[in-house]
């Protein structure tokens, strides 16, 4: 730098409003004028003796007349600075109405979305006399062309000095080696993946943030100190660390960002033109500190001899007051020849347009290339290299990372035009789409060599008809009417290139693979895997139809098309017991769906070809249940229980309803004696078949549930009635049915003391299923008839009884689930956690534990949805957990469904991969568990009871300890790390469903009714 404006005693000293974008003590003080107020929205207002020192103003647009009429008059502005940039928050109207010089101070324009349209936009509203930039040097030429007539660039000029005086006696150890002070967030993924090449090469790299005093503390502690800069701008951090005496290894920036302007690389800093000449260089350093230690001297020496505080601002004043800047700030040369175009025309726009897109495309891109262009693109300058593109080649030459192909060179097609990620810096392409009419543009596209296209039109109709086309292809814009397009739909871009012959022909066979396997992780539903299935089916490719159908399959098992596609993929590659397999599963899914047989072209005989296969045999056995004989001879069978589907409060009803269908099949004659709750209804409760033909619901319950809780009538005169009533009622019943056993249920608010009285007086035997450790009666007042056999719901119920006192002789009578209508013979995919809850939304059944653990792995980042399926009677349980759903981002991941039915239930274990079974109370059993375990899910569960009794920890599902939500999120934790094992659980767990059939309990419920019958002989 030659020639500087040097600091003088006689600089200006006006009244200054700087309306900012920090808070006051982000920036020196004074900044431009012993006599500044600052004000913003990030400003509190702080009074004086006599005036202000800063004032809030509303974020966004505001009257700054009105912010100006409230100070004093000592402190009306003679000069007005306005820092703004693309966030809006801080852009003051106006200013037309206020005297004094106005100053445009432009923030960062090298990144956001349209910030160098922002920007010149609001310039070009409000009366602003000059325009300065203090780290976007690059920028400069769109003001000028934009027709503002004093634009410059004085770097830097609003930084604080910091400055550490360690040169002149440096420590004789430094305490960091190699530090980087700063944010690494969502905006700035290149800076994150730098570091993350340091850290990956061992170096020893310490990151973090600190305020700035810290931060220059840091900055002389460090041997070495890094710097990377967002998108190529020429950052304070450079000044900074300069200024506080640190040594400084930071990015080279294109010439036009001004960086070389202002230090000499190798002499005043170091700068490095990649992550790998970042490791080299930054080992150098650190092997030899001295060359280090000189570099560091004159790197500060020379910023305060030209960049100190007082030299910024006698250089502002210069330029702001008298119009004069240091040679080597000069910026009259930087125009790019874009002269010839209208500066506010549309022409201009769209140019700016296209550069602020390659420019935020160059934040997650380690190497941006731009094809096309070598056509009309834009339709204003005409076509080849004087045209649009070469006016996007001249602006884009700031851009470090941006590349152009030959104009008119063929891309290399990829297999899927994957859109940036924000977590992931790779190589990008975009090309620049000559929009001259849709089959020219069908021929770019489906050769596309990344997910990003240009289409610069000029005129509005052009643009809706080119988003209409692209839109065809599964591209969007990503601004509203912008010219930046990306794809949103892969699948659509994939089956938009394939179908099309003639556009297909341009792809290699292997391509077409590549495309449509390159579809697999994106793909989350069913729906989406049919679709690509069909598109390779098309393409005549076997082997990847069978993939996505069984993907499809394993998203949602009762998926008719895709089990029939794989029964005849299967069939026609002579795999004929898997066939047989598919079509049965097909078949069984359109039944539970209430659909038409899918197949109606394949006879029932059509795969019999294999009826002894192993296979085929161990999945037939599963359906067998339906016609088993009875092990005994027939009986007339009384069943007595409080409710019964389709009324119903929990599951337990459910059990007895299982019990007396599948007596009635093997051929007993049954009579259900139940009472009558129509509010407790619930449609599609009952089973595969209507059994309501024998069911009485002639008895009267002496109280209800609310809320979750049962409670008796008020008045014990009119209870004690109703149990008289009830007890005549079962006893005539079973007198005028002429039962010769009794199968009881659930006694709750019914009655107990019919038990006697029909064992010993009428000698029915009794098998009493218990559903809790609480049989509806005291110890003292348990039948003692051996007719009478207590039939606990688990291992848990039975040693409970034991130990209340209650001495009675038990068989374990299991629930029993319905594996043959669960299960499922697809497993489903573990690609991401697809949770189920299938229980009452009350406390105790522990809702939200799972809540609470879905948060943890929310904030982890793992990926799941969950689905909560349940009727809710304590409906501010529900409220408060789905408030807390939503205040932790989680609505999209969370669904609740309230009651579900059987089929919905089914529905629900054919979509998902995991049920969480988190009860806080000692559960008598957990149906629910069995059934999921039938469909495959893997159960985590508490353990809670006779819960336990289900899984074997580790080997077909997870125990937690429960309300732990901590180790619950661990147990859902452990299946996403290890996906092997996952699967090992599920299919154990599918096995060990077998073991709860309704079929066996009811086997037992025979072998007790053929023991007690042979007692009554």
């Amino acid at each position: 730098m030659t020639g500087p404006i040097m600091p003088n005693a006689n600089l200006p000293d006006p009244v200054t409003l700087f309306c900012c974008l920090a808070p006051p003590d982000y920036y020196r003080r004074p900044l431009f004028s012993d006599r500044e107020v600052f004000c913003g929205p990030d400003c509190p207002t702080v009074e004086t003796g006599d005036g202000f020192s800063s004032l809030n103003t509303p974020h966004g647009e505001y009257d700054l007349a009105a912010v100006v009429a409230r100070l004093p008059a000592h402190q009306r502005p003679e000069l007005i600075v306005v820092k703004a940039d693309a966030t809006r928050r801080n852009l003051p109207r106006g200013l037309d109405r206020i005297p004094g010089t106005k100053l445009l101070l432009v923030g960062d324009t090298h990144h956001f979305a349209g910030p160098l349209r922002t920007l010149l936009a609001y310039g070009a509203m409000e009366s602003f006399d000059a325009v300065m930039l203090d780290h976007t040097r690059q920028h400069a030429h769109a003001f000028l062309e934009a027709g503002f007539e004093r634009v410059y660039w004085i770097p830097a000029v609003d930084y604080a000095l910091r400055r550490r005086d360690i040169l002149a006696d440096p420590p004789a150890e430094f305490r960091f080696d190699l530090t980087f002070v700063g944010q690494i967030g969502a905006f700035h993924p290149w800076r994150r993946h730098v570091l993350d090449r340091l850290n990956a090469a061992g170096l020893p790299l310490v990151g973090m943030r600190a305020k700035p005093e810290r931060a220059a503390d840091v900055y002389a502690a460090s041997r070495v100190t890094l710097n990377c800069s967002l998108n190529g701008d020429l950052n304070l951090r450079v000044f900074e660390a300069l200024g506080a005496g640190g040594f400084l290894l930071t990015d080279a920036l294109s010439p036009d960002a001004g960086l070389e302007r202002c230090f000499t690389p190798g002499r005043h800093l170091a700068t490095y033109r990649s992550p790998d000449e970042l490791v080299e260089l930054a080992r150098h350093y650190l092997d030899h500190p001295d060359e280090a230690m000189a570099i560091r001297r004159a790197g500060q020496a020379h910023l305060l001899e030209f960049h100190s505080p007082q030299v910024k601002r006698a250089q502002f004043f210069a330029a702001v007051f008298d119009d004069r800047v240091d040679p080597a700030l000069e910026l009259r040369s930087e125009r790019r020849g874009l002269r010839a175009l209208p500066v506010r025309g549309i022409g201009f726009q769209r140019r700016l347009a296209a550069y602020e897109a390659l420019q935020l495309l160059q934040l997650t891109a380690s190497r941006l290339t731009v094809h096309g262009g070598g056509g009309h693109t834009g339709g204003d300058r005409g076509g080849g290299e004087d045209g649009f593109a070469a006016d996007l080649r001249a602006m884009a030459r700031d851009l470090p990372r941006v590349a152009f192909a030959a104009p008119d060179g063929i891309p290399e097609p990829v297999a899927l035009p994957l859109p940036p990620s924000p977590d992931r810096v790779r190589d990008e392409a975009v090309t620049l789409l000559p929009w001259l009419d849709k089959a020219e543009t069908d021929r770019w596209m489906v050769r596309l060599p990344g997910a990003s296209v240009l289409c610069p039109t000029l005129s509005s109709r052009g643009h809706a008809a080119a988003a209409a086309h692209l839109a065809d292809w599964g591209f969007v814009p990503t601004e509203p009417g912008g010219i930046l397009f990306q794809c949103a739909d892969a699948l659509r871009y994939a089956a938009r290139s394939l179908s099309d012959p003639a556009l297909a022909a341009a792809l290699t066979p292997e391509l077409k693979r590549a495309r449509l396997a390159a579809l697999e992780p994106l793909l989350r539903t069913a729906d989406q895997m049919m679709g690509v299935a069909q598109l390779a089916n098309r393409l005549g490719d076997a082997a990847l139809t069978e993939r996505f159908l069984l993907r499809c399959a394993a998203l949602d098992r009762q998926q008719p098309d895709a089990l029939i596609g794989l029964a005849r993929l299967c069939a026609a590659s002579g795999r004929r017991a898997e066939a047989a397999v598919y079509l049965a599963e097909a078949r069984r899914a359109a039944r539970l769906a209430g659909l038409p047989d899918p197949a109606p072209d394949l006879g029932a005989d059509a795969l019999s070809n294999e009826a002894d296969h192993p296979a085929l045999e161990r999945y037939r056995v599963l359906f067998r249940q339906a016609t088993v004989p009875s092990t005994g001879r027939p009986r007339r069978i009384l069943v007595v229980t409080n409710l019964f589907p389709p009324q119903e409060f929990g599951g337990y009803g459910r059990k007895l309803w299982e019990f007396s269908a599948e007596l009635i099949r093997r051929g007993h004659t049954v009579k259900v004696l139940t009472a009558d709750v129509p509010d407790l209804t619930r449609p599609g409760m009952a089973g595969t078949e209507d059994i309501e033909g024998h069911v009485d619901r002639s008895l009267t319950l002496y109280g209800y549930w609310k809320d979750g809780r049962a409670f008796t009538h008020d008045d014990p005169a009119h209870c004690a009635a109703l149990i008289r009533t009830n007890i005549s009622r079962v006893l005539e019943t079973a007198r005028d049915f002429r039962a010769d056993a009794c199968l009881v249920g659930n006694l709750d608010m019914l009655a107990s003391e019919f038990l006697d009285p029909l064992t010993r007086q009428m000698g029915v035997p009794v098998l009493h299923c218990l559903g809790n450790q609480h049989p509806g009666y005291a110890p003292p007042a348990a039948p003692r008839s051996p007719l009478y056999r207590a039939g606990p719901a688990s291992g848990w119920v039975s040693e409970r009884l034991a130990a209340g006192g209650y001495g009675l002789p038990a068989t374990v009578i299991h629930p029993g689930a319905r594996v043959d209508y669960f299960h499922r013979a697809v497993m489903p995919t573990t690609d991401r956690l697809r949770i189920a809850f299938a229980s009452l939304f009350v406390n105790y059944k522990g809702p939200q534990t799972l809540v609470n653990a879905l948060a943890i792995l929310h904030r982890e980042g793992i990926d799941f949805d969950c689905t909560f399926a349940g009727e809710a009677p304590d409906a501010d349980l529900a409220a408060r957990c789905r408030d807390f759903v939503e205040r932790q981002g989680m609505a999209g991941k969370v669904r609740f469904t309230g009651f579900l039915d059987r089929r919905g239930l089914s529905d629900l274990f054919a979509r998902c991969n995991v049920l969480v079974f988190p009860s806080v109370f000692q559960e008598p059993f957990g149906i629910s568990q069995v059934e999921a375990m039938a469909a495959g899910l893997t159960v985590i569960g508490s353990g809670t009871g006779g819960s336990g009794e289900v899984l074997r920890d580790g080997v077909d599902g997870l125990l937690f300890k429960a309300e732990d939500h901590e180790a619950l999120a661990g147990c859902l934790r452990s299946l996403v790390r290890d996906r092997a094992a996952w699967l090992r659980m599920a299919l154990s767990g599918r096995d060990r469903a077998r073991d709860f059939t309704v079929a066996r309990s009811v086997d037992r419920i025979e072998a007790v009714f053929e023991e007690l019958g042979a007692q009554r002989i």
